[in-house]
């Protein structure tokens, strides 16, 4: 249930072995979605506002650590993005409930030294770390063989969180401390390899929803916190 406002919201696309439906209303209350089955050439990613406190911390080896989290997230929007393209078409602006929850989460702190020593303004710094998180999103799901929906991400200042995307947990966090050095490897790895000059769907985001140092920023952040390996 705590995945529906984000993929049953109304318009969504909800895509069941291979046929695609559109949601045409979202009973939240009552748990319900009512869809039909329409033929379109595009997807629907929604936008949400999630803020993570930290509660608990159960293992820290900065500057990586994981605990017990509360996570409180809305629907705020959504976005149409063409199937394989990836071009954003469009999008619209959702209205849904606040959603609470309790769960564990691996979280990674960007010494603010750290940031501050950046040859970058601040808004450039704060996509550079967006840009990590997007890759980190990607990486995760394969190291743990898990599907990506599994893990949420969300930034407060310095901080990225993965958190697991169910009500206490479901073991996420532990794996991913144990394997933050190659966690932070496979993220550079991705960014650097990527062909792409300044962001894309592949590495730190599309091009146009980051600032146009996403990528050279993300680079020089995990650098630095993987000590240069």
């Amino acid at each position: 249930f705590t995945s529906a406002p984000s993929t049953l919201h109304p318009k969504a696309i909800y895509i069941v072995e291979g046929k695609l439906y559109q949601v045409e209303k979202f009973d939240f209350e009552g748990r319900k979605a009512y869809v039909r089955e329409v033929d379109c050439d595009y997807y629907t990613d929604a936008i949400d506002y999630t803020r993570v406190t930290s509660l608990d911390t159960f293992e820290t080896a900065a500057p990586a650590s994981r605990g017990e989290v509360h996570v409180v997230s809305r629907v705020v929007g959504f976005k149409k993005i063409k199937f394989y393209t990836n071009e954003n078409i469009g999008s619209g602006e959702l209205d849904q409930p606040e959603q609470n929850m309790h769960t564990t989460a691996y979280w990674l702190r960007v010494p603010a030294g750290v940031m501050a020593a950046l040859p970058y303004g601040t808004d450039d710094r704060r996509d550079g770390l967006s840009g990590i998180a997007f890759a980190m999103h990607h990486i995760a799901p394969l190291l743990l063989m898990c599907d990506a929906r599994d893990l949420g991400v969300s930034i407060d200042r310095e901080t990225i969180y993965l958190y697991d995307s169910y009500p206490g947990g479901i073991g996420f966090s532990e794996p991913l401390f144990s394997m933050h050095d190659e966690l932070l490897a496979r993220t550079r790895e991705l960014i650097s390899e990527c062909p792409c000059a300044t962001g894309c769907p592949s590495c730190v985001g599309p091009e146009g929803a980051t600032g146009p140092h996403t990528k050279a920023v993300a680079q020089a952040l995990l650098a630095r916190v993987s000590g240069g390996r």
